[in-house]
């Protein structure tokens, strides 16, 4: 998430650091999974929150004038540290519902909104001048536990790297070495003994592959466990297709994605780390504004909880310590709106017929679906017909889900997993697919393809039946019309149904 966040003068390092991370993308679904076992109960407690937010506080943001975040204002970094209203921040955070916040400590440069002695003592930097004489970190977290909520620190892996004068103190290189992280890691480690059990974890920035190996993220966590045993940690890779897990000193995964798509497969555990996305809910990472209605927002999130999974929203955050308004009105109805889909899939649950040859579909949807979602690396799309999962499993032919989406994915998991045999798809009359296939998860499975399918006179109704199997889930893809020779539209599904 780095990149929006840069001044417009972008050193060689940091271009061919840029270079790197596009390199490291592609190649990241070929990245080992980590050998290692889940443990459910070190992490029970941040799944238990379902939902967070994360907030950027640099100097290039609410201490540099241009920029939305600073109000206007640009002073001393130690001035703007001292400005910051903690009351008045955590009041608005316990308005967004959230279980948890992650709070940026550093990103890239030398400064620090906490004193770092160890930090100052390497660099040579006099307190104040890096790091704040204000600690900012302690007062948060003092305020957030009076609320109830969490704390997470944003860290990095890769340092100060954009200073000369820290990054020469620390002994910092790139690729980084076992000298320079041990130095990072006792600045890493004061903080951590400082805080003790009122900072929960670290989500840590920087920590791609073409700068870490296993061994250098291990000498970093132990700075990261410093006073408390029982934090949990996640490094940054950088943004996958999709949420992936990356090191075997992971307890959550650090999920950089930049869309509200991505949902678990596999349950809870991914890599023997729990699944976590993180995400922004502005234009860009600590930008205003809400790219989501309420009810959709709500909706992913619920089913990424009902998953197994874990959402953290990015949220802008001005220099008096006040949120984004559209932002805030956006997430103040998350929780009650989580907690009424609660109730009607529990009471769907106890009304569910004992038997039915439709297992899944009609009126009522959710007596068998957990609430559907695009598959992962399909992006949604905002714009009319509006997206609504829930259309595409009404009982309700005229209305339908999914069109209007470049590419297009329907995918859905039943509650329970049933046998089944046949799955008939209906079309919208406007929104037929030409060129689509259609997809099963069986149970503890990959994917299973049904077979890719040619429609080009636009039926709108096509049944596959196939050996009786027990599934967990259905995912219908349409592949775009590129020639005269396929004729479709937008894929959008007006019913689906699964017998």
């Amino acid at each position: 998430m780095k990149r929006a966040l840069l001044s417009p003068i972008v050193s060689a390092l940091l271009v061919s650091a840029l270079c790197a991370i596009l390199s490291a993308n592609a190649i990241a679904q070929s990245r080992p999974i980590p050998d290692k076992t889940p443990d459910p109960a070190r992490t029970e407690n941040f799944r238990s929150k379902r939902y967070g937010v994360l907030f950027h506080y640099l100097p290039g943001l609410q201490n540099r004038a241009e920029a939305l975040n600073s109000c206007g204002k640009e002073t001393s970094w130690d001035q703007c540290v001292s400005e910051f209203d903690v009351e008045r921040f955590a009041d608005e955070v316990a308005q967004t519902g959230a279980g948890y916040i992650f709070f940026t400590v550093m990103q890239q440069n030398q400064y620090m909104c906490a004193p770092n002695s160890a930090f100052d003592r390497l660099t040579g930097y006099k307190p104040g001048e890096a790091c704040s004489r204000r600690d900012l970190i302690a007062e948060i977290a003092d305020a957030l536990e009076k609320r109830g909520i969490d704390l997470y620190l944003y860290w990095t892996g890769d340092g100060p790297q954009q200073d000369p004068k820290a990054s020469a103190g620390l002994k910092a290189s790139y690729p980084v070495t076992a000298e320079f992280m041990r130095n990072w890691a006792e600045v890493t480690a004061e903080y951590g003994r400082r805080y003790g059990e009122k900072v929960k974890g670290w989500w840590v920035d920087g920590s791609f592959p073409f700068l870490h190996t296993e061994e250098t993220l291990g000498i970093l966590t132990e700075g990261l466990l410093a006073g408390n045993p029982n934090r949990i940690i996640a490094f940054n890779p950088g943004v996958d297709p999709e949420v992936m897990a990356y090191s075997i000193h992971d307890d959550f995964t650090a999920g950089e994605q930049e869309n509200f798509t991505s949902v678990p497969e596999s349950g809870s555990f991914i890599g023997g780390a729990q699944w976590h996305v993180l995400t922004y809910l502005g234009t860009w990472w600590a930008s205003p504004g809400v790219k989501l209605t309420k009810k959709e927002l709500a909706q992913y999130i619920w089913t990424v909880n009902r998953l197994g999974g874990v959402v953290t929203l990015d949220m802008m955050l001005f220099r008096d310590g006040s949120l984004d308004r559209s932002q805030l009105e956006a997430v103040k109805e998350l929780r009650a709106r989580l907690a009424e889909q609660d109730a009607e899939a529990a009471k769907a649950a106890e009304s569910a017929p004992e038997s039915d040859n439709l297992l899944a579909g009609g009126i009522p949807w959710s007596n068998e679906f957990v609430e559907p979602v695009p598959p992962p690396r399909f992006e949604l799309q905002l714009g009319p017909p509006r997206f609504d999962p829930q259309l595409g499993i009404d009982g309700d032919l005229s209305t339908a889900s999914v069109g209007n989406t470049w590419a297009w994915g329907y995918f859905v998991f039943l509650k329970q997993r049933r046998r089944a045999e046949k799955i008939t798809v209906h079309f919208a009359p406007d929104g037929w697919a030409s060129d689509f296939e259609i997809l099963i998860k069986p149970a503890d499975a990959d994917w299973q393809s049904l077979g890719r399918f040619d429609n080009p006179e636009g039926e709108t109704e096509f049944t596959v039946e196939f050996p009786v199997e027990e599934i967990d889930a259905v995912r219908v893809a349409g592949y775009k019309p590129d020639g005269p020779d396929q004729p479709g539209d937008r894929m959008a599904i007006a019913e689906l149904e699964v017998y």
